[in-house]
C-alpha cells in the first residue's frame, strides 16, 4: 500500500489566505467609496460648468479584458480657455440606449477646479448647441490611448 498524500494546505493556512484576501477586498471597496466620495466633494465645493459635446458612443462595451459584464461608454469634449478636454465617462450597460444619447449631443457639464477628469454630467436636458473642435488648436486628452481611440 502506498503512502497517504498530506494535503498541500492545511486548513489553517486556508482560513488565513482567506481571511488576509477578504480584507484586501473590504480594503479595496473602501478605498474606492472613499474616491467617490472625494470627487463628489471636489465637484460640490469648486466647479464650472461647461456644454459638453458627445463625441463618440460605444455602447455594450467589456469591462476589462475578457470578463462578461459591460458598460456604456461615453465620449465627450468641451472647450475652456480656447482649449478642447476630452472626457470619457462610463456608464451602465444599455444607459446610452435607455437616455437617447446620440452623436453631437450637448450636456451641461460641472468640472471640478482642481482636476478636469473629475466630472458630473445631467444627461436630463439636452442643449441645442454646437462647439465644433476642430476650431482649436489645443487639444488635451486623458491618456495617450483615449487620443488614439478618437483620431
Amino acid at each position: 500500500m502506498g503512502k497517504k498524500k498530506k494535503p498541500k494546505y492545511s486548513f489553517k493556512q486556508i482560513v488565513i489566505y482567506s481571511v488576509i484576501i477578504a480584507g484586501i477586498i473590504t480594503i479595496g471597496i473602501f478605498i474606492d467609496k472613499k474616491k467617490a466620495e472625494n470627487q463628489s466633494e471636489e465637484i460640490k465645493n469648486e466647479n464650472f460648468k461647461v456644454y459638453g459635446m458627445v463625441e463618440k458612443l460605444k455602447p455594450h462595451s467589456l469591462k476589462g479584458k475578457g470578463l462578461v459584464s459591460r458598460k456604456d461608454v461615453l465620449y465627450l469634449y468641451y472647450e475652456k480657455n480656447d482649449t478642447i478636454f476630452h472626457l470619457i465617462k462610463d456608464l451602465p450597460d444599455g444607459q446610452i440606449e435607455k437616455l437617447g444619447i446620440e452623436l453631437n449631443d450637448c450636456f451641461t457639464i460641472r468640472v471640478a477646479e482642481s482636476d478636469n477628469d473629475v466630472f458630473d454630467i445631467d444627461f436630463n436636458k439636452k442643449l441645442d448647441t454646437l462647439i465644433d473642435k476642430n476650431d482649436f488648436e489645443y487639444q488635451i486628452y486623458q491618456t495617450d490611448i483615449h487620443k488614439n481611440i478618437l483620431e
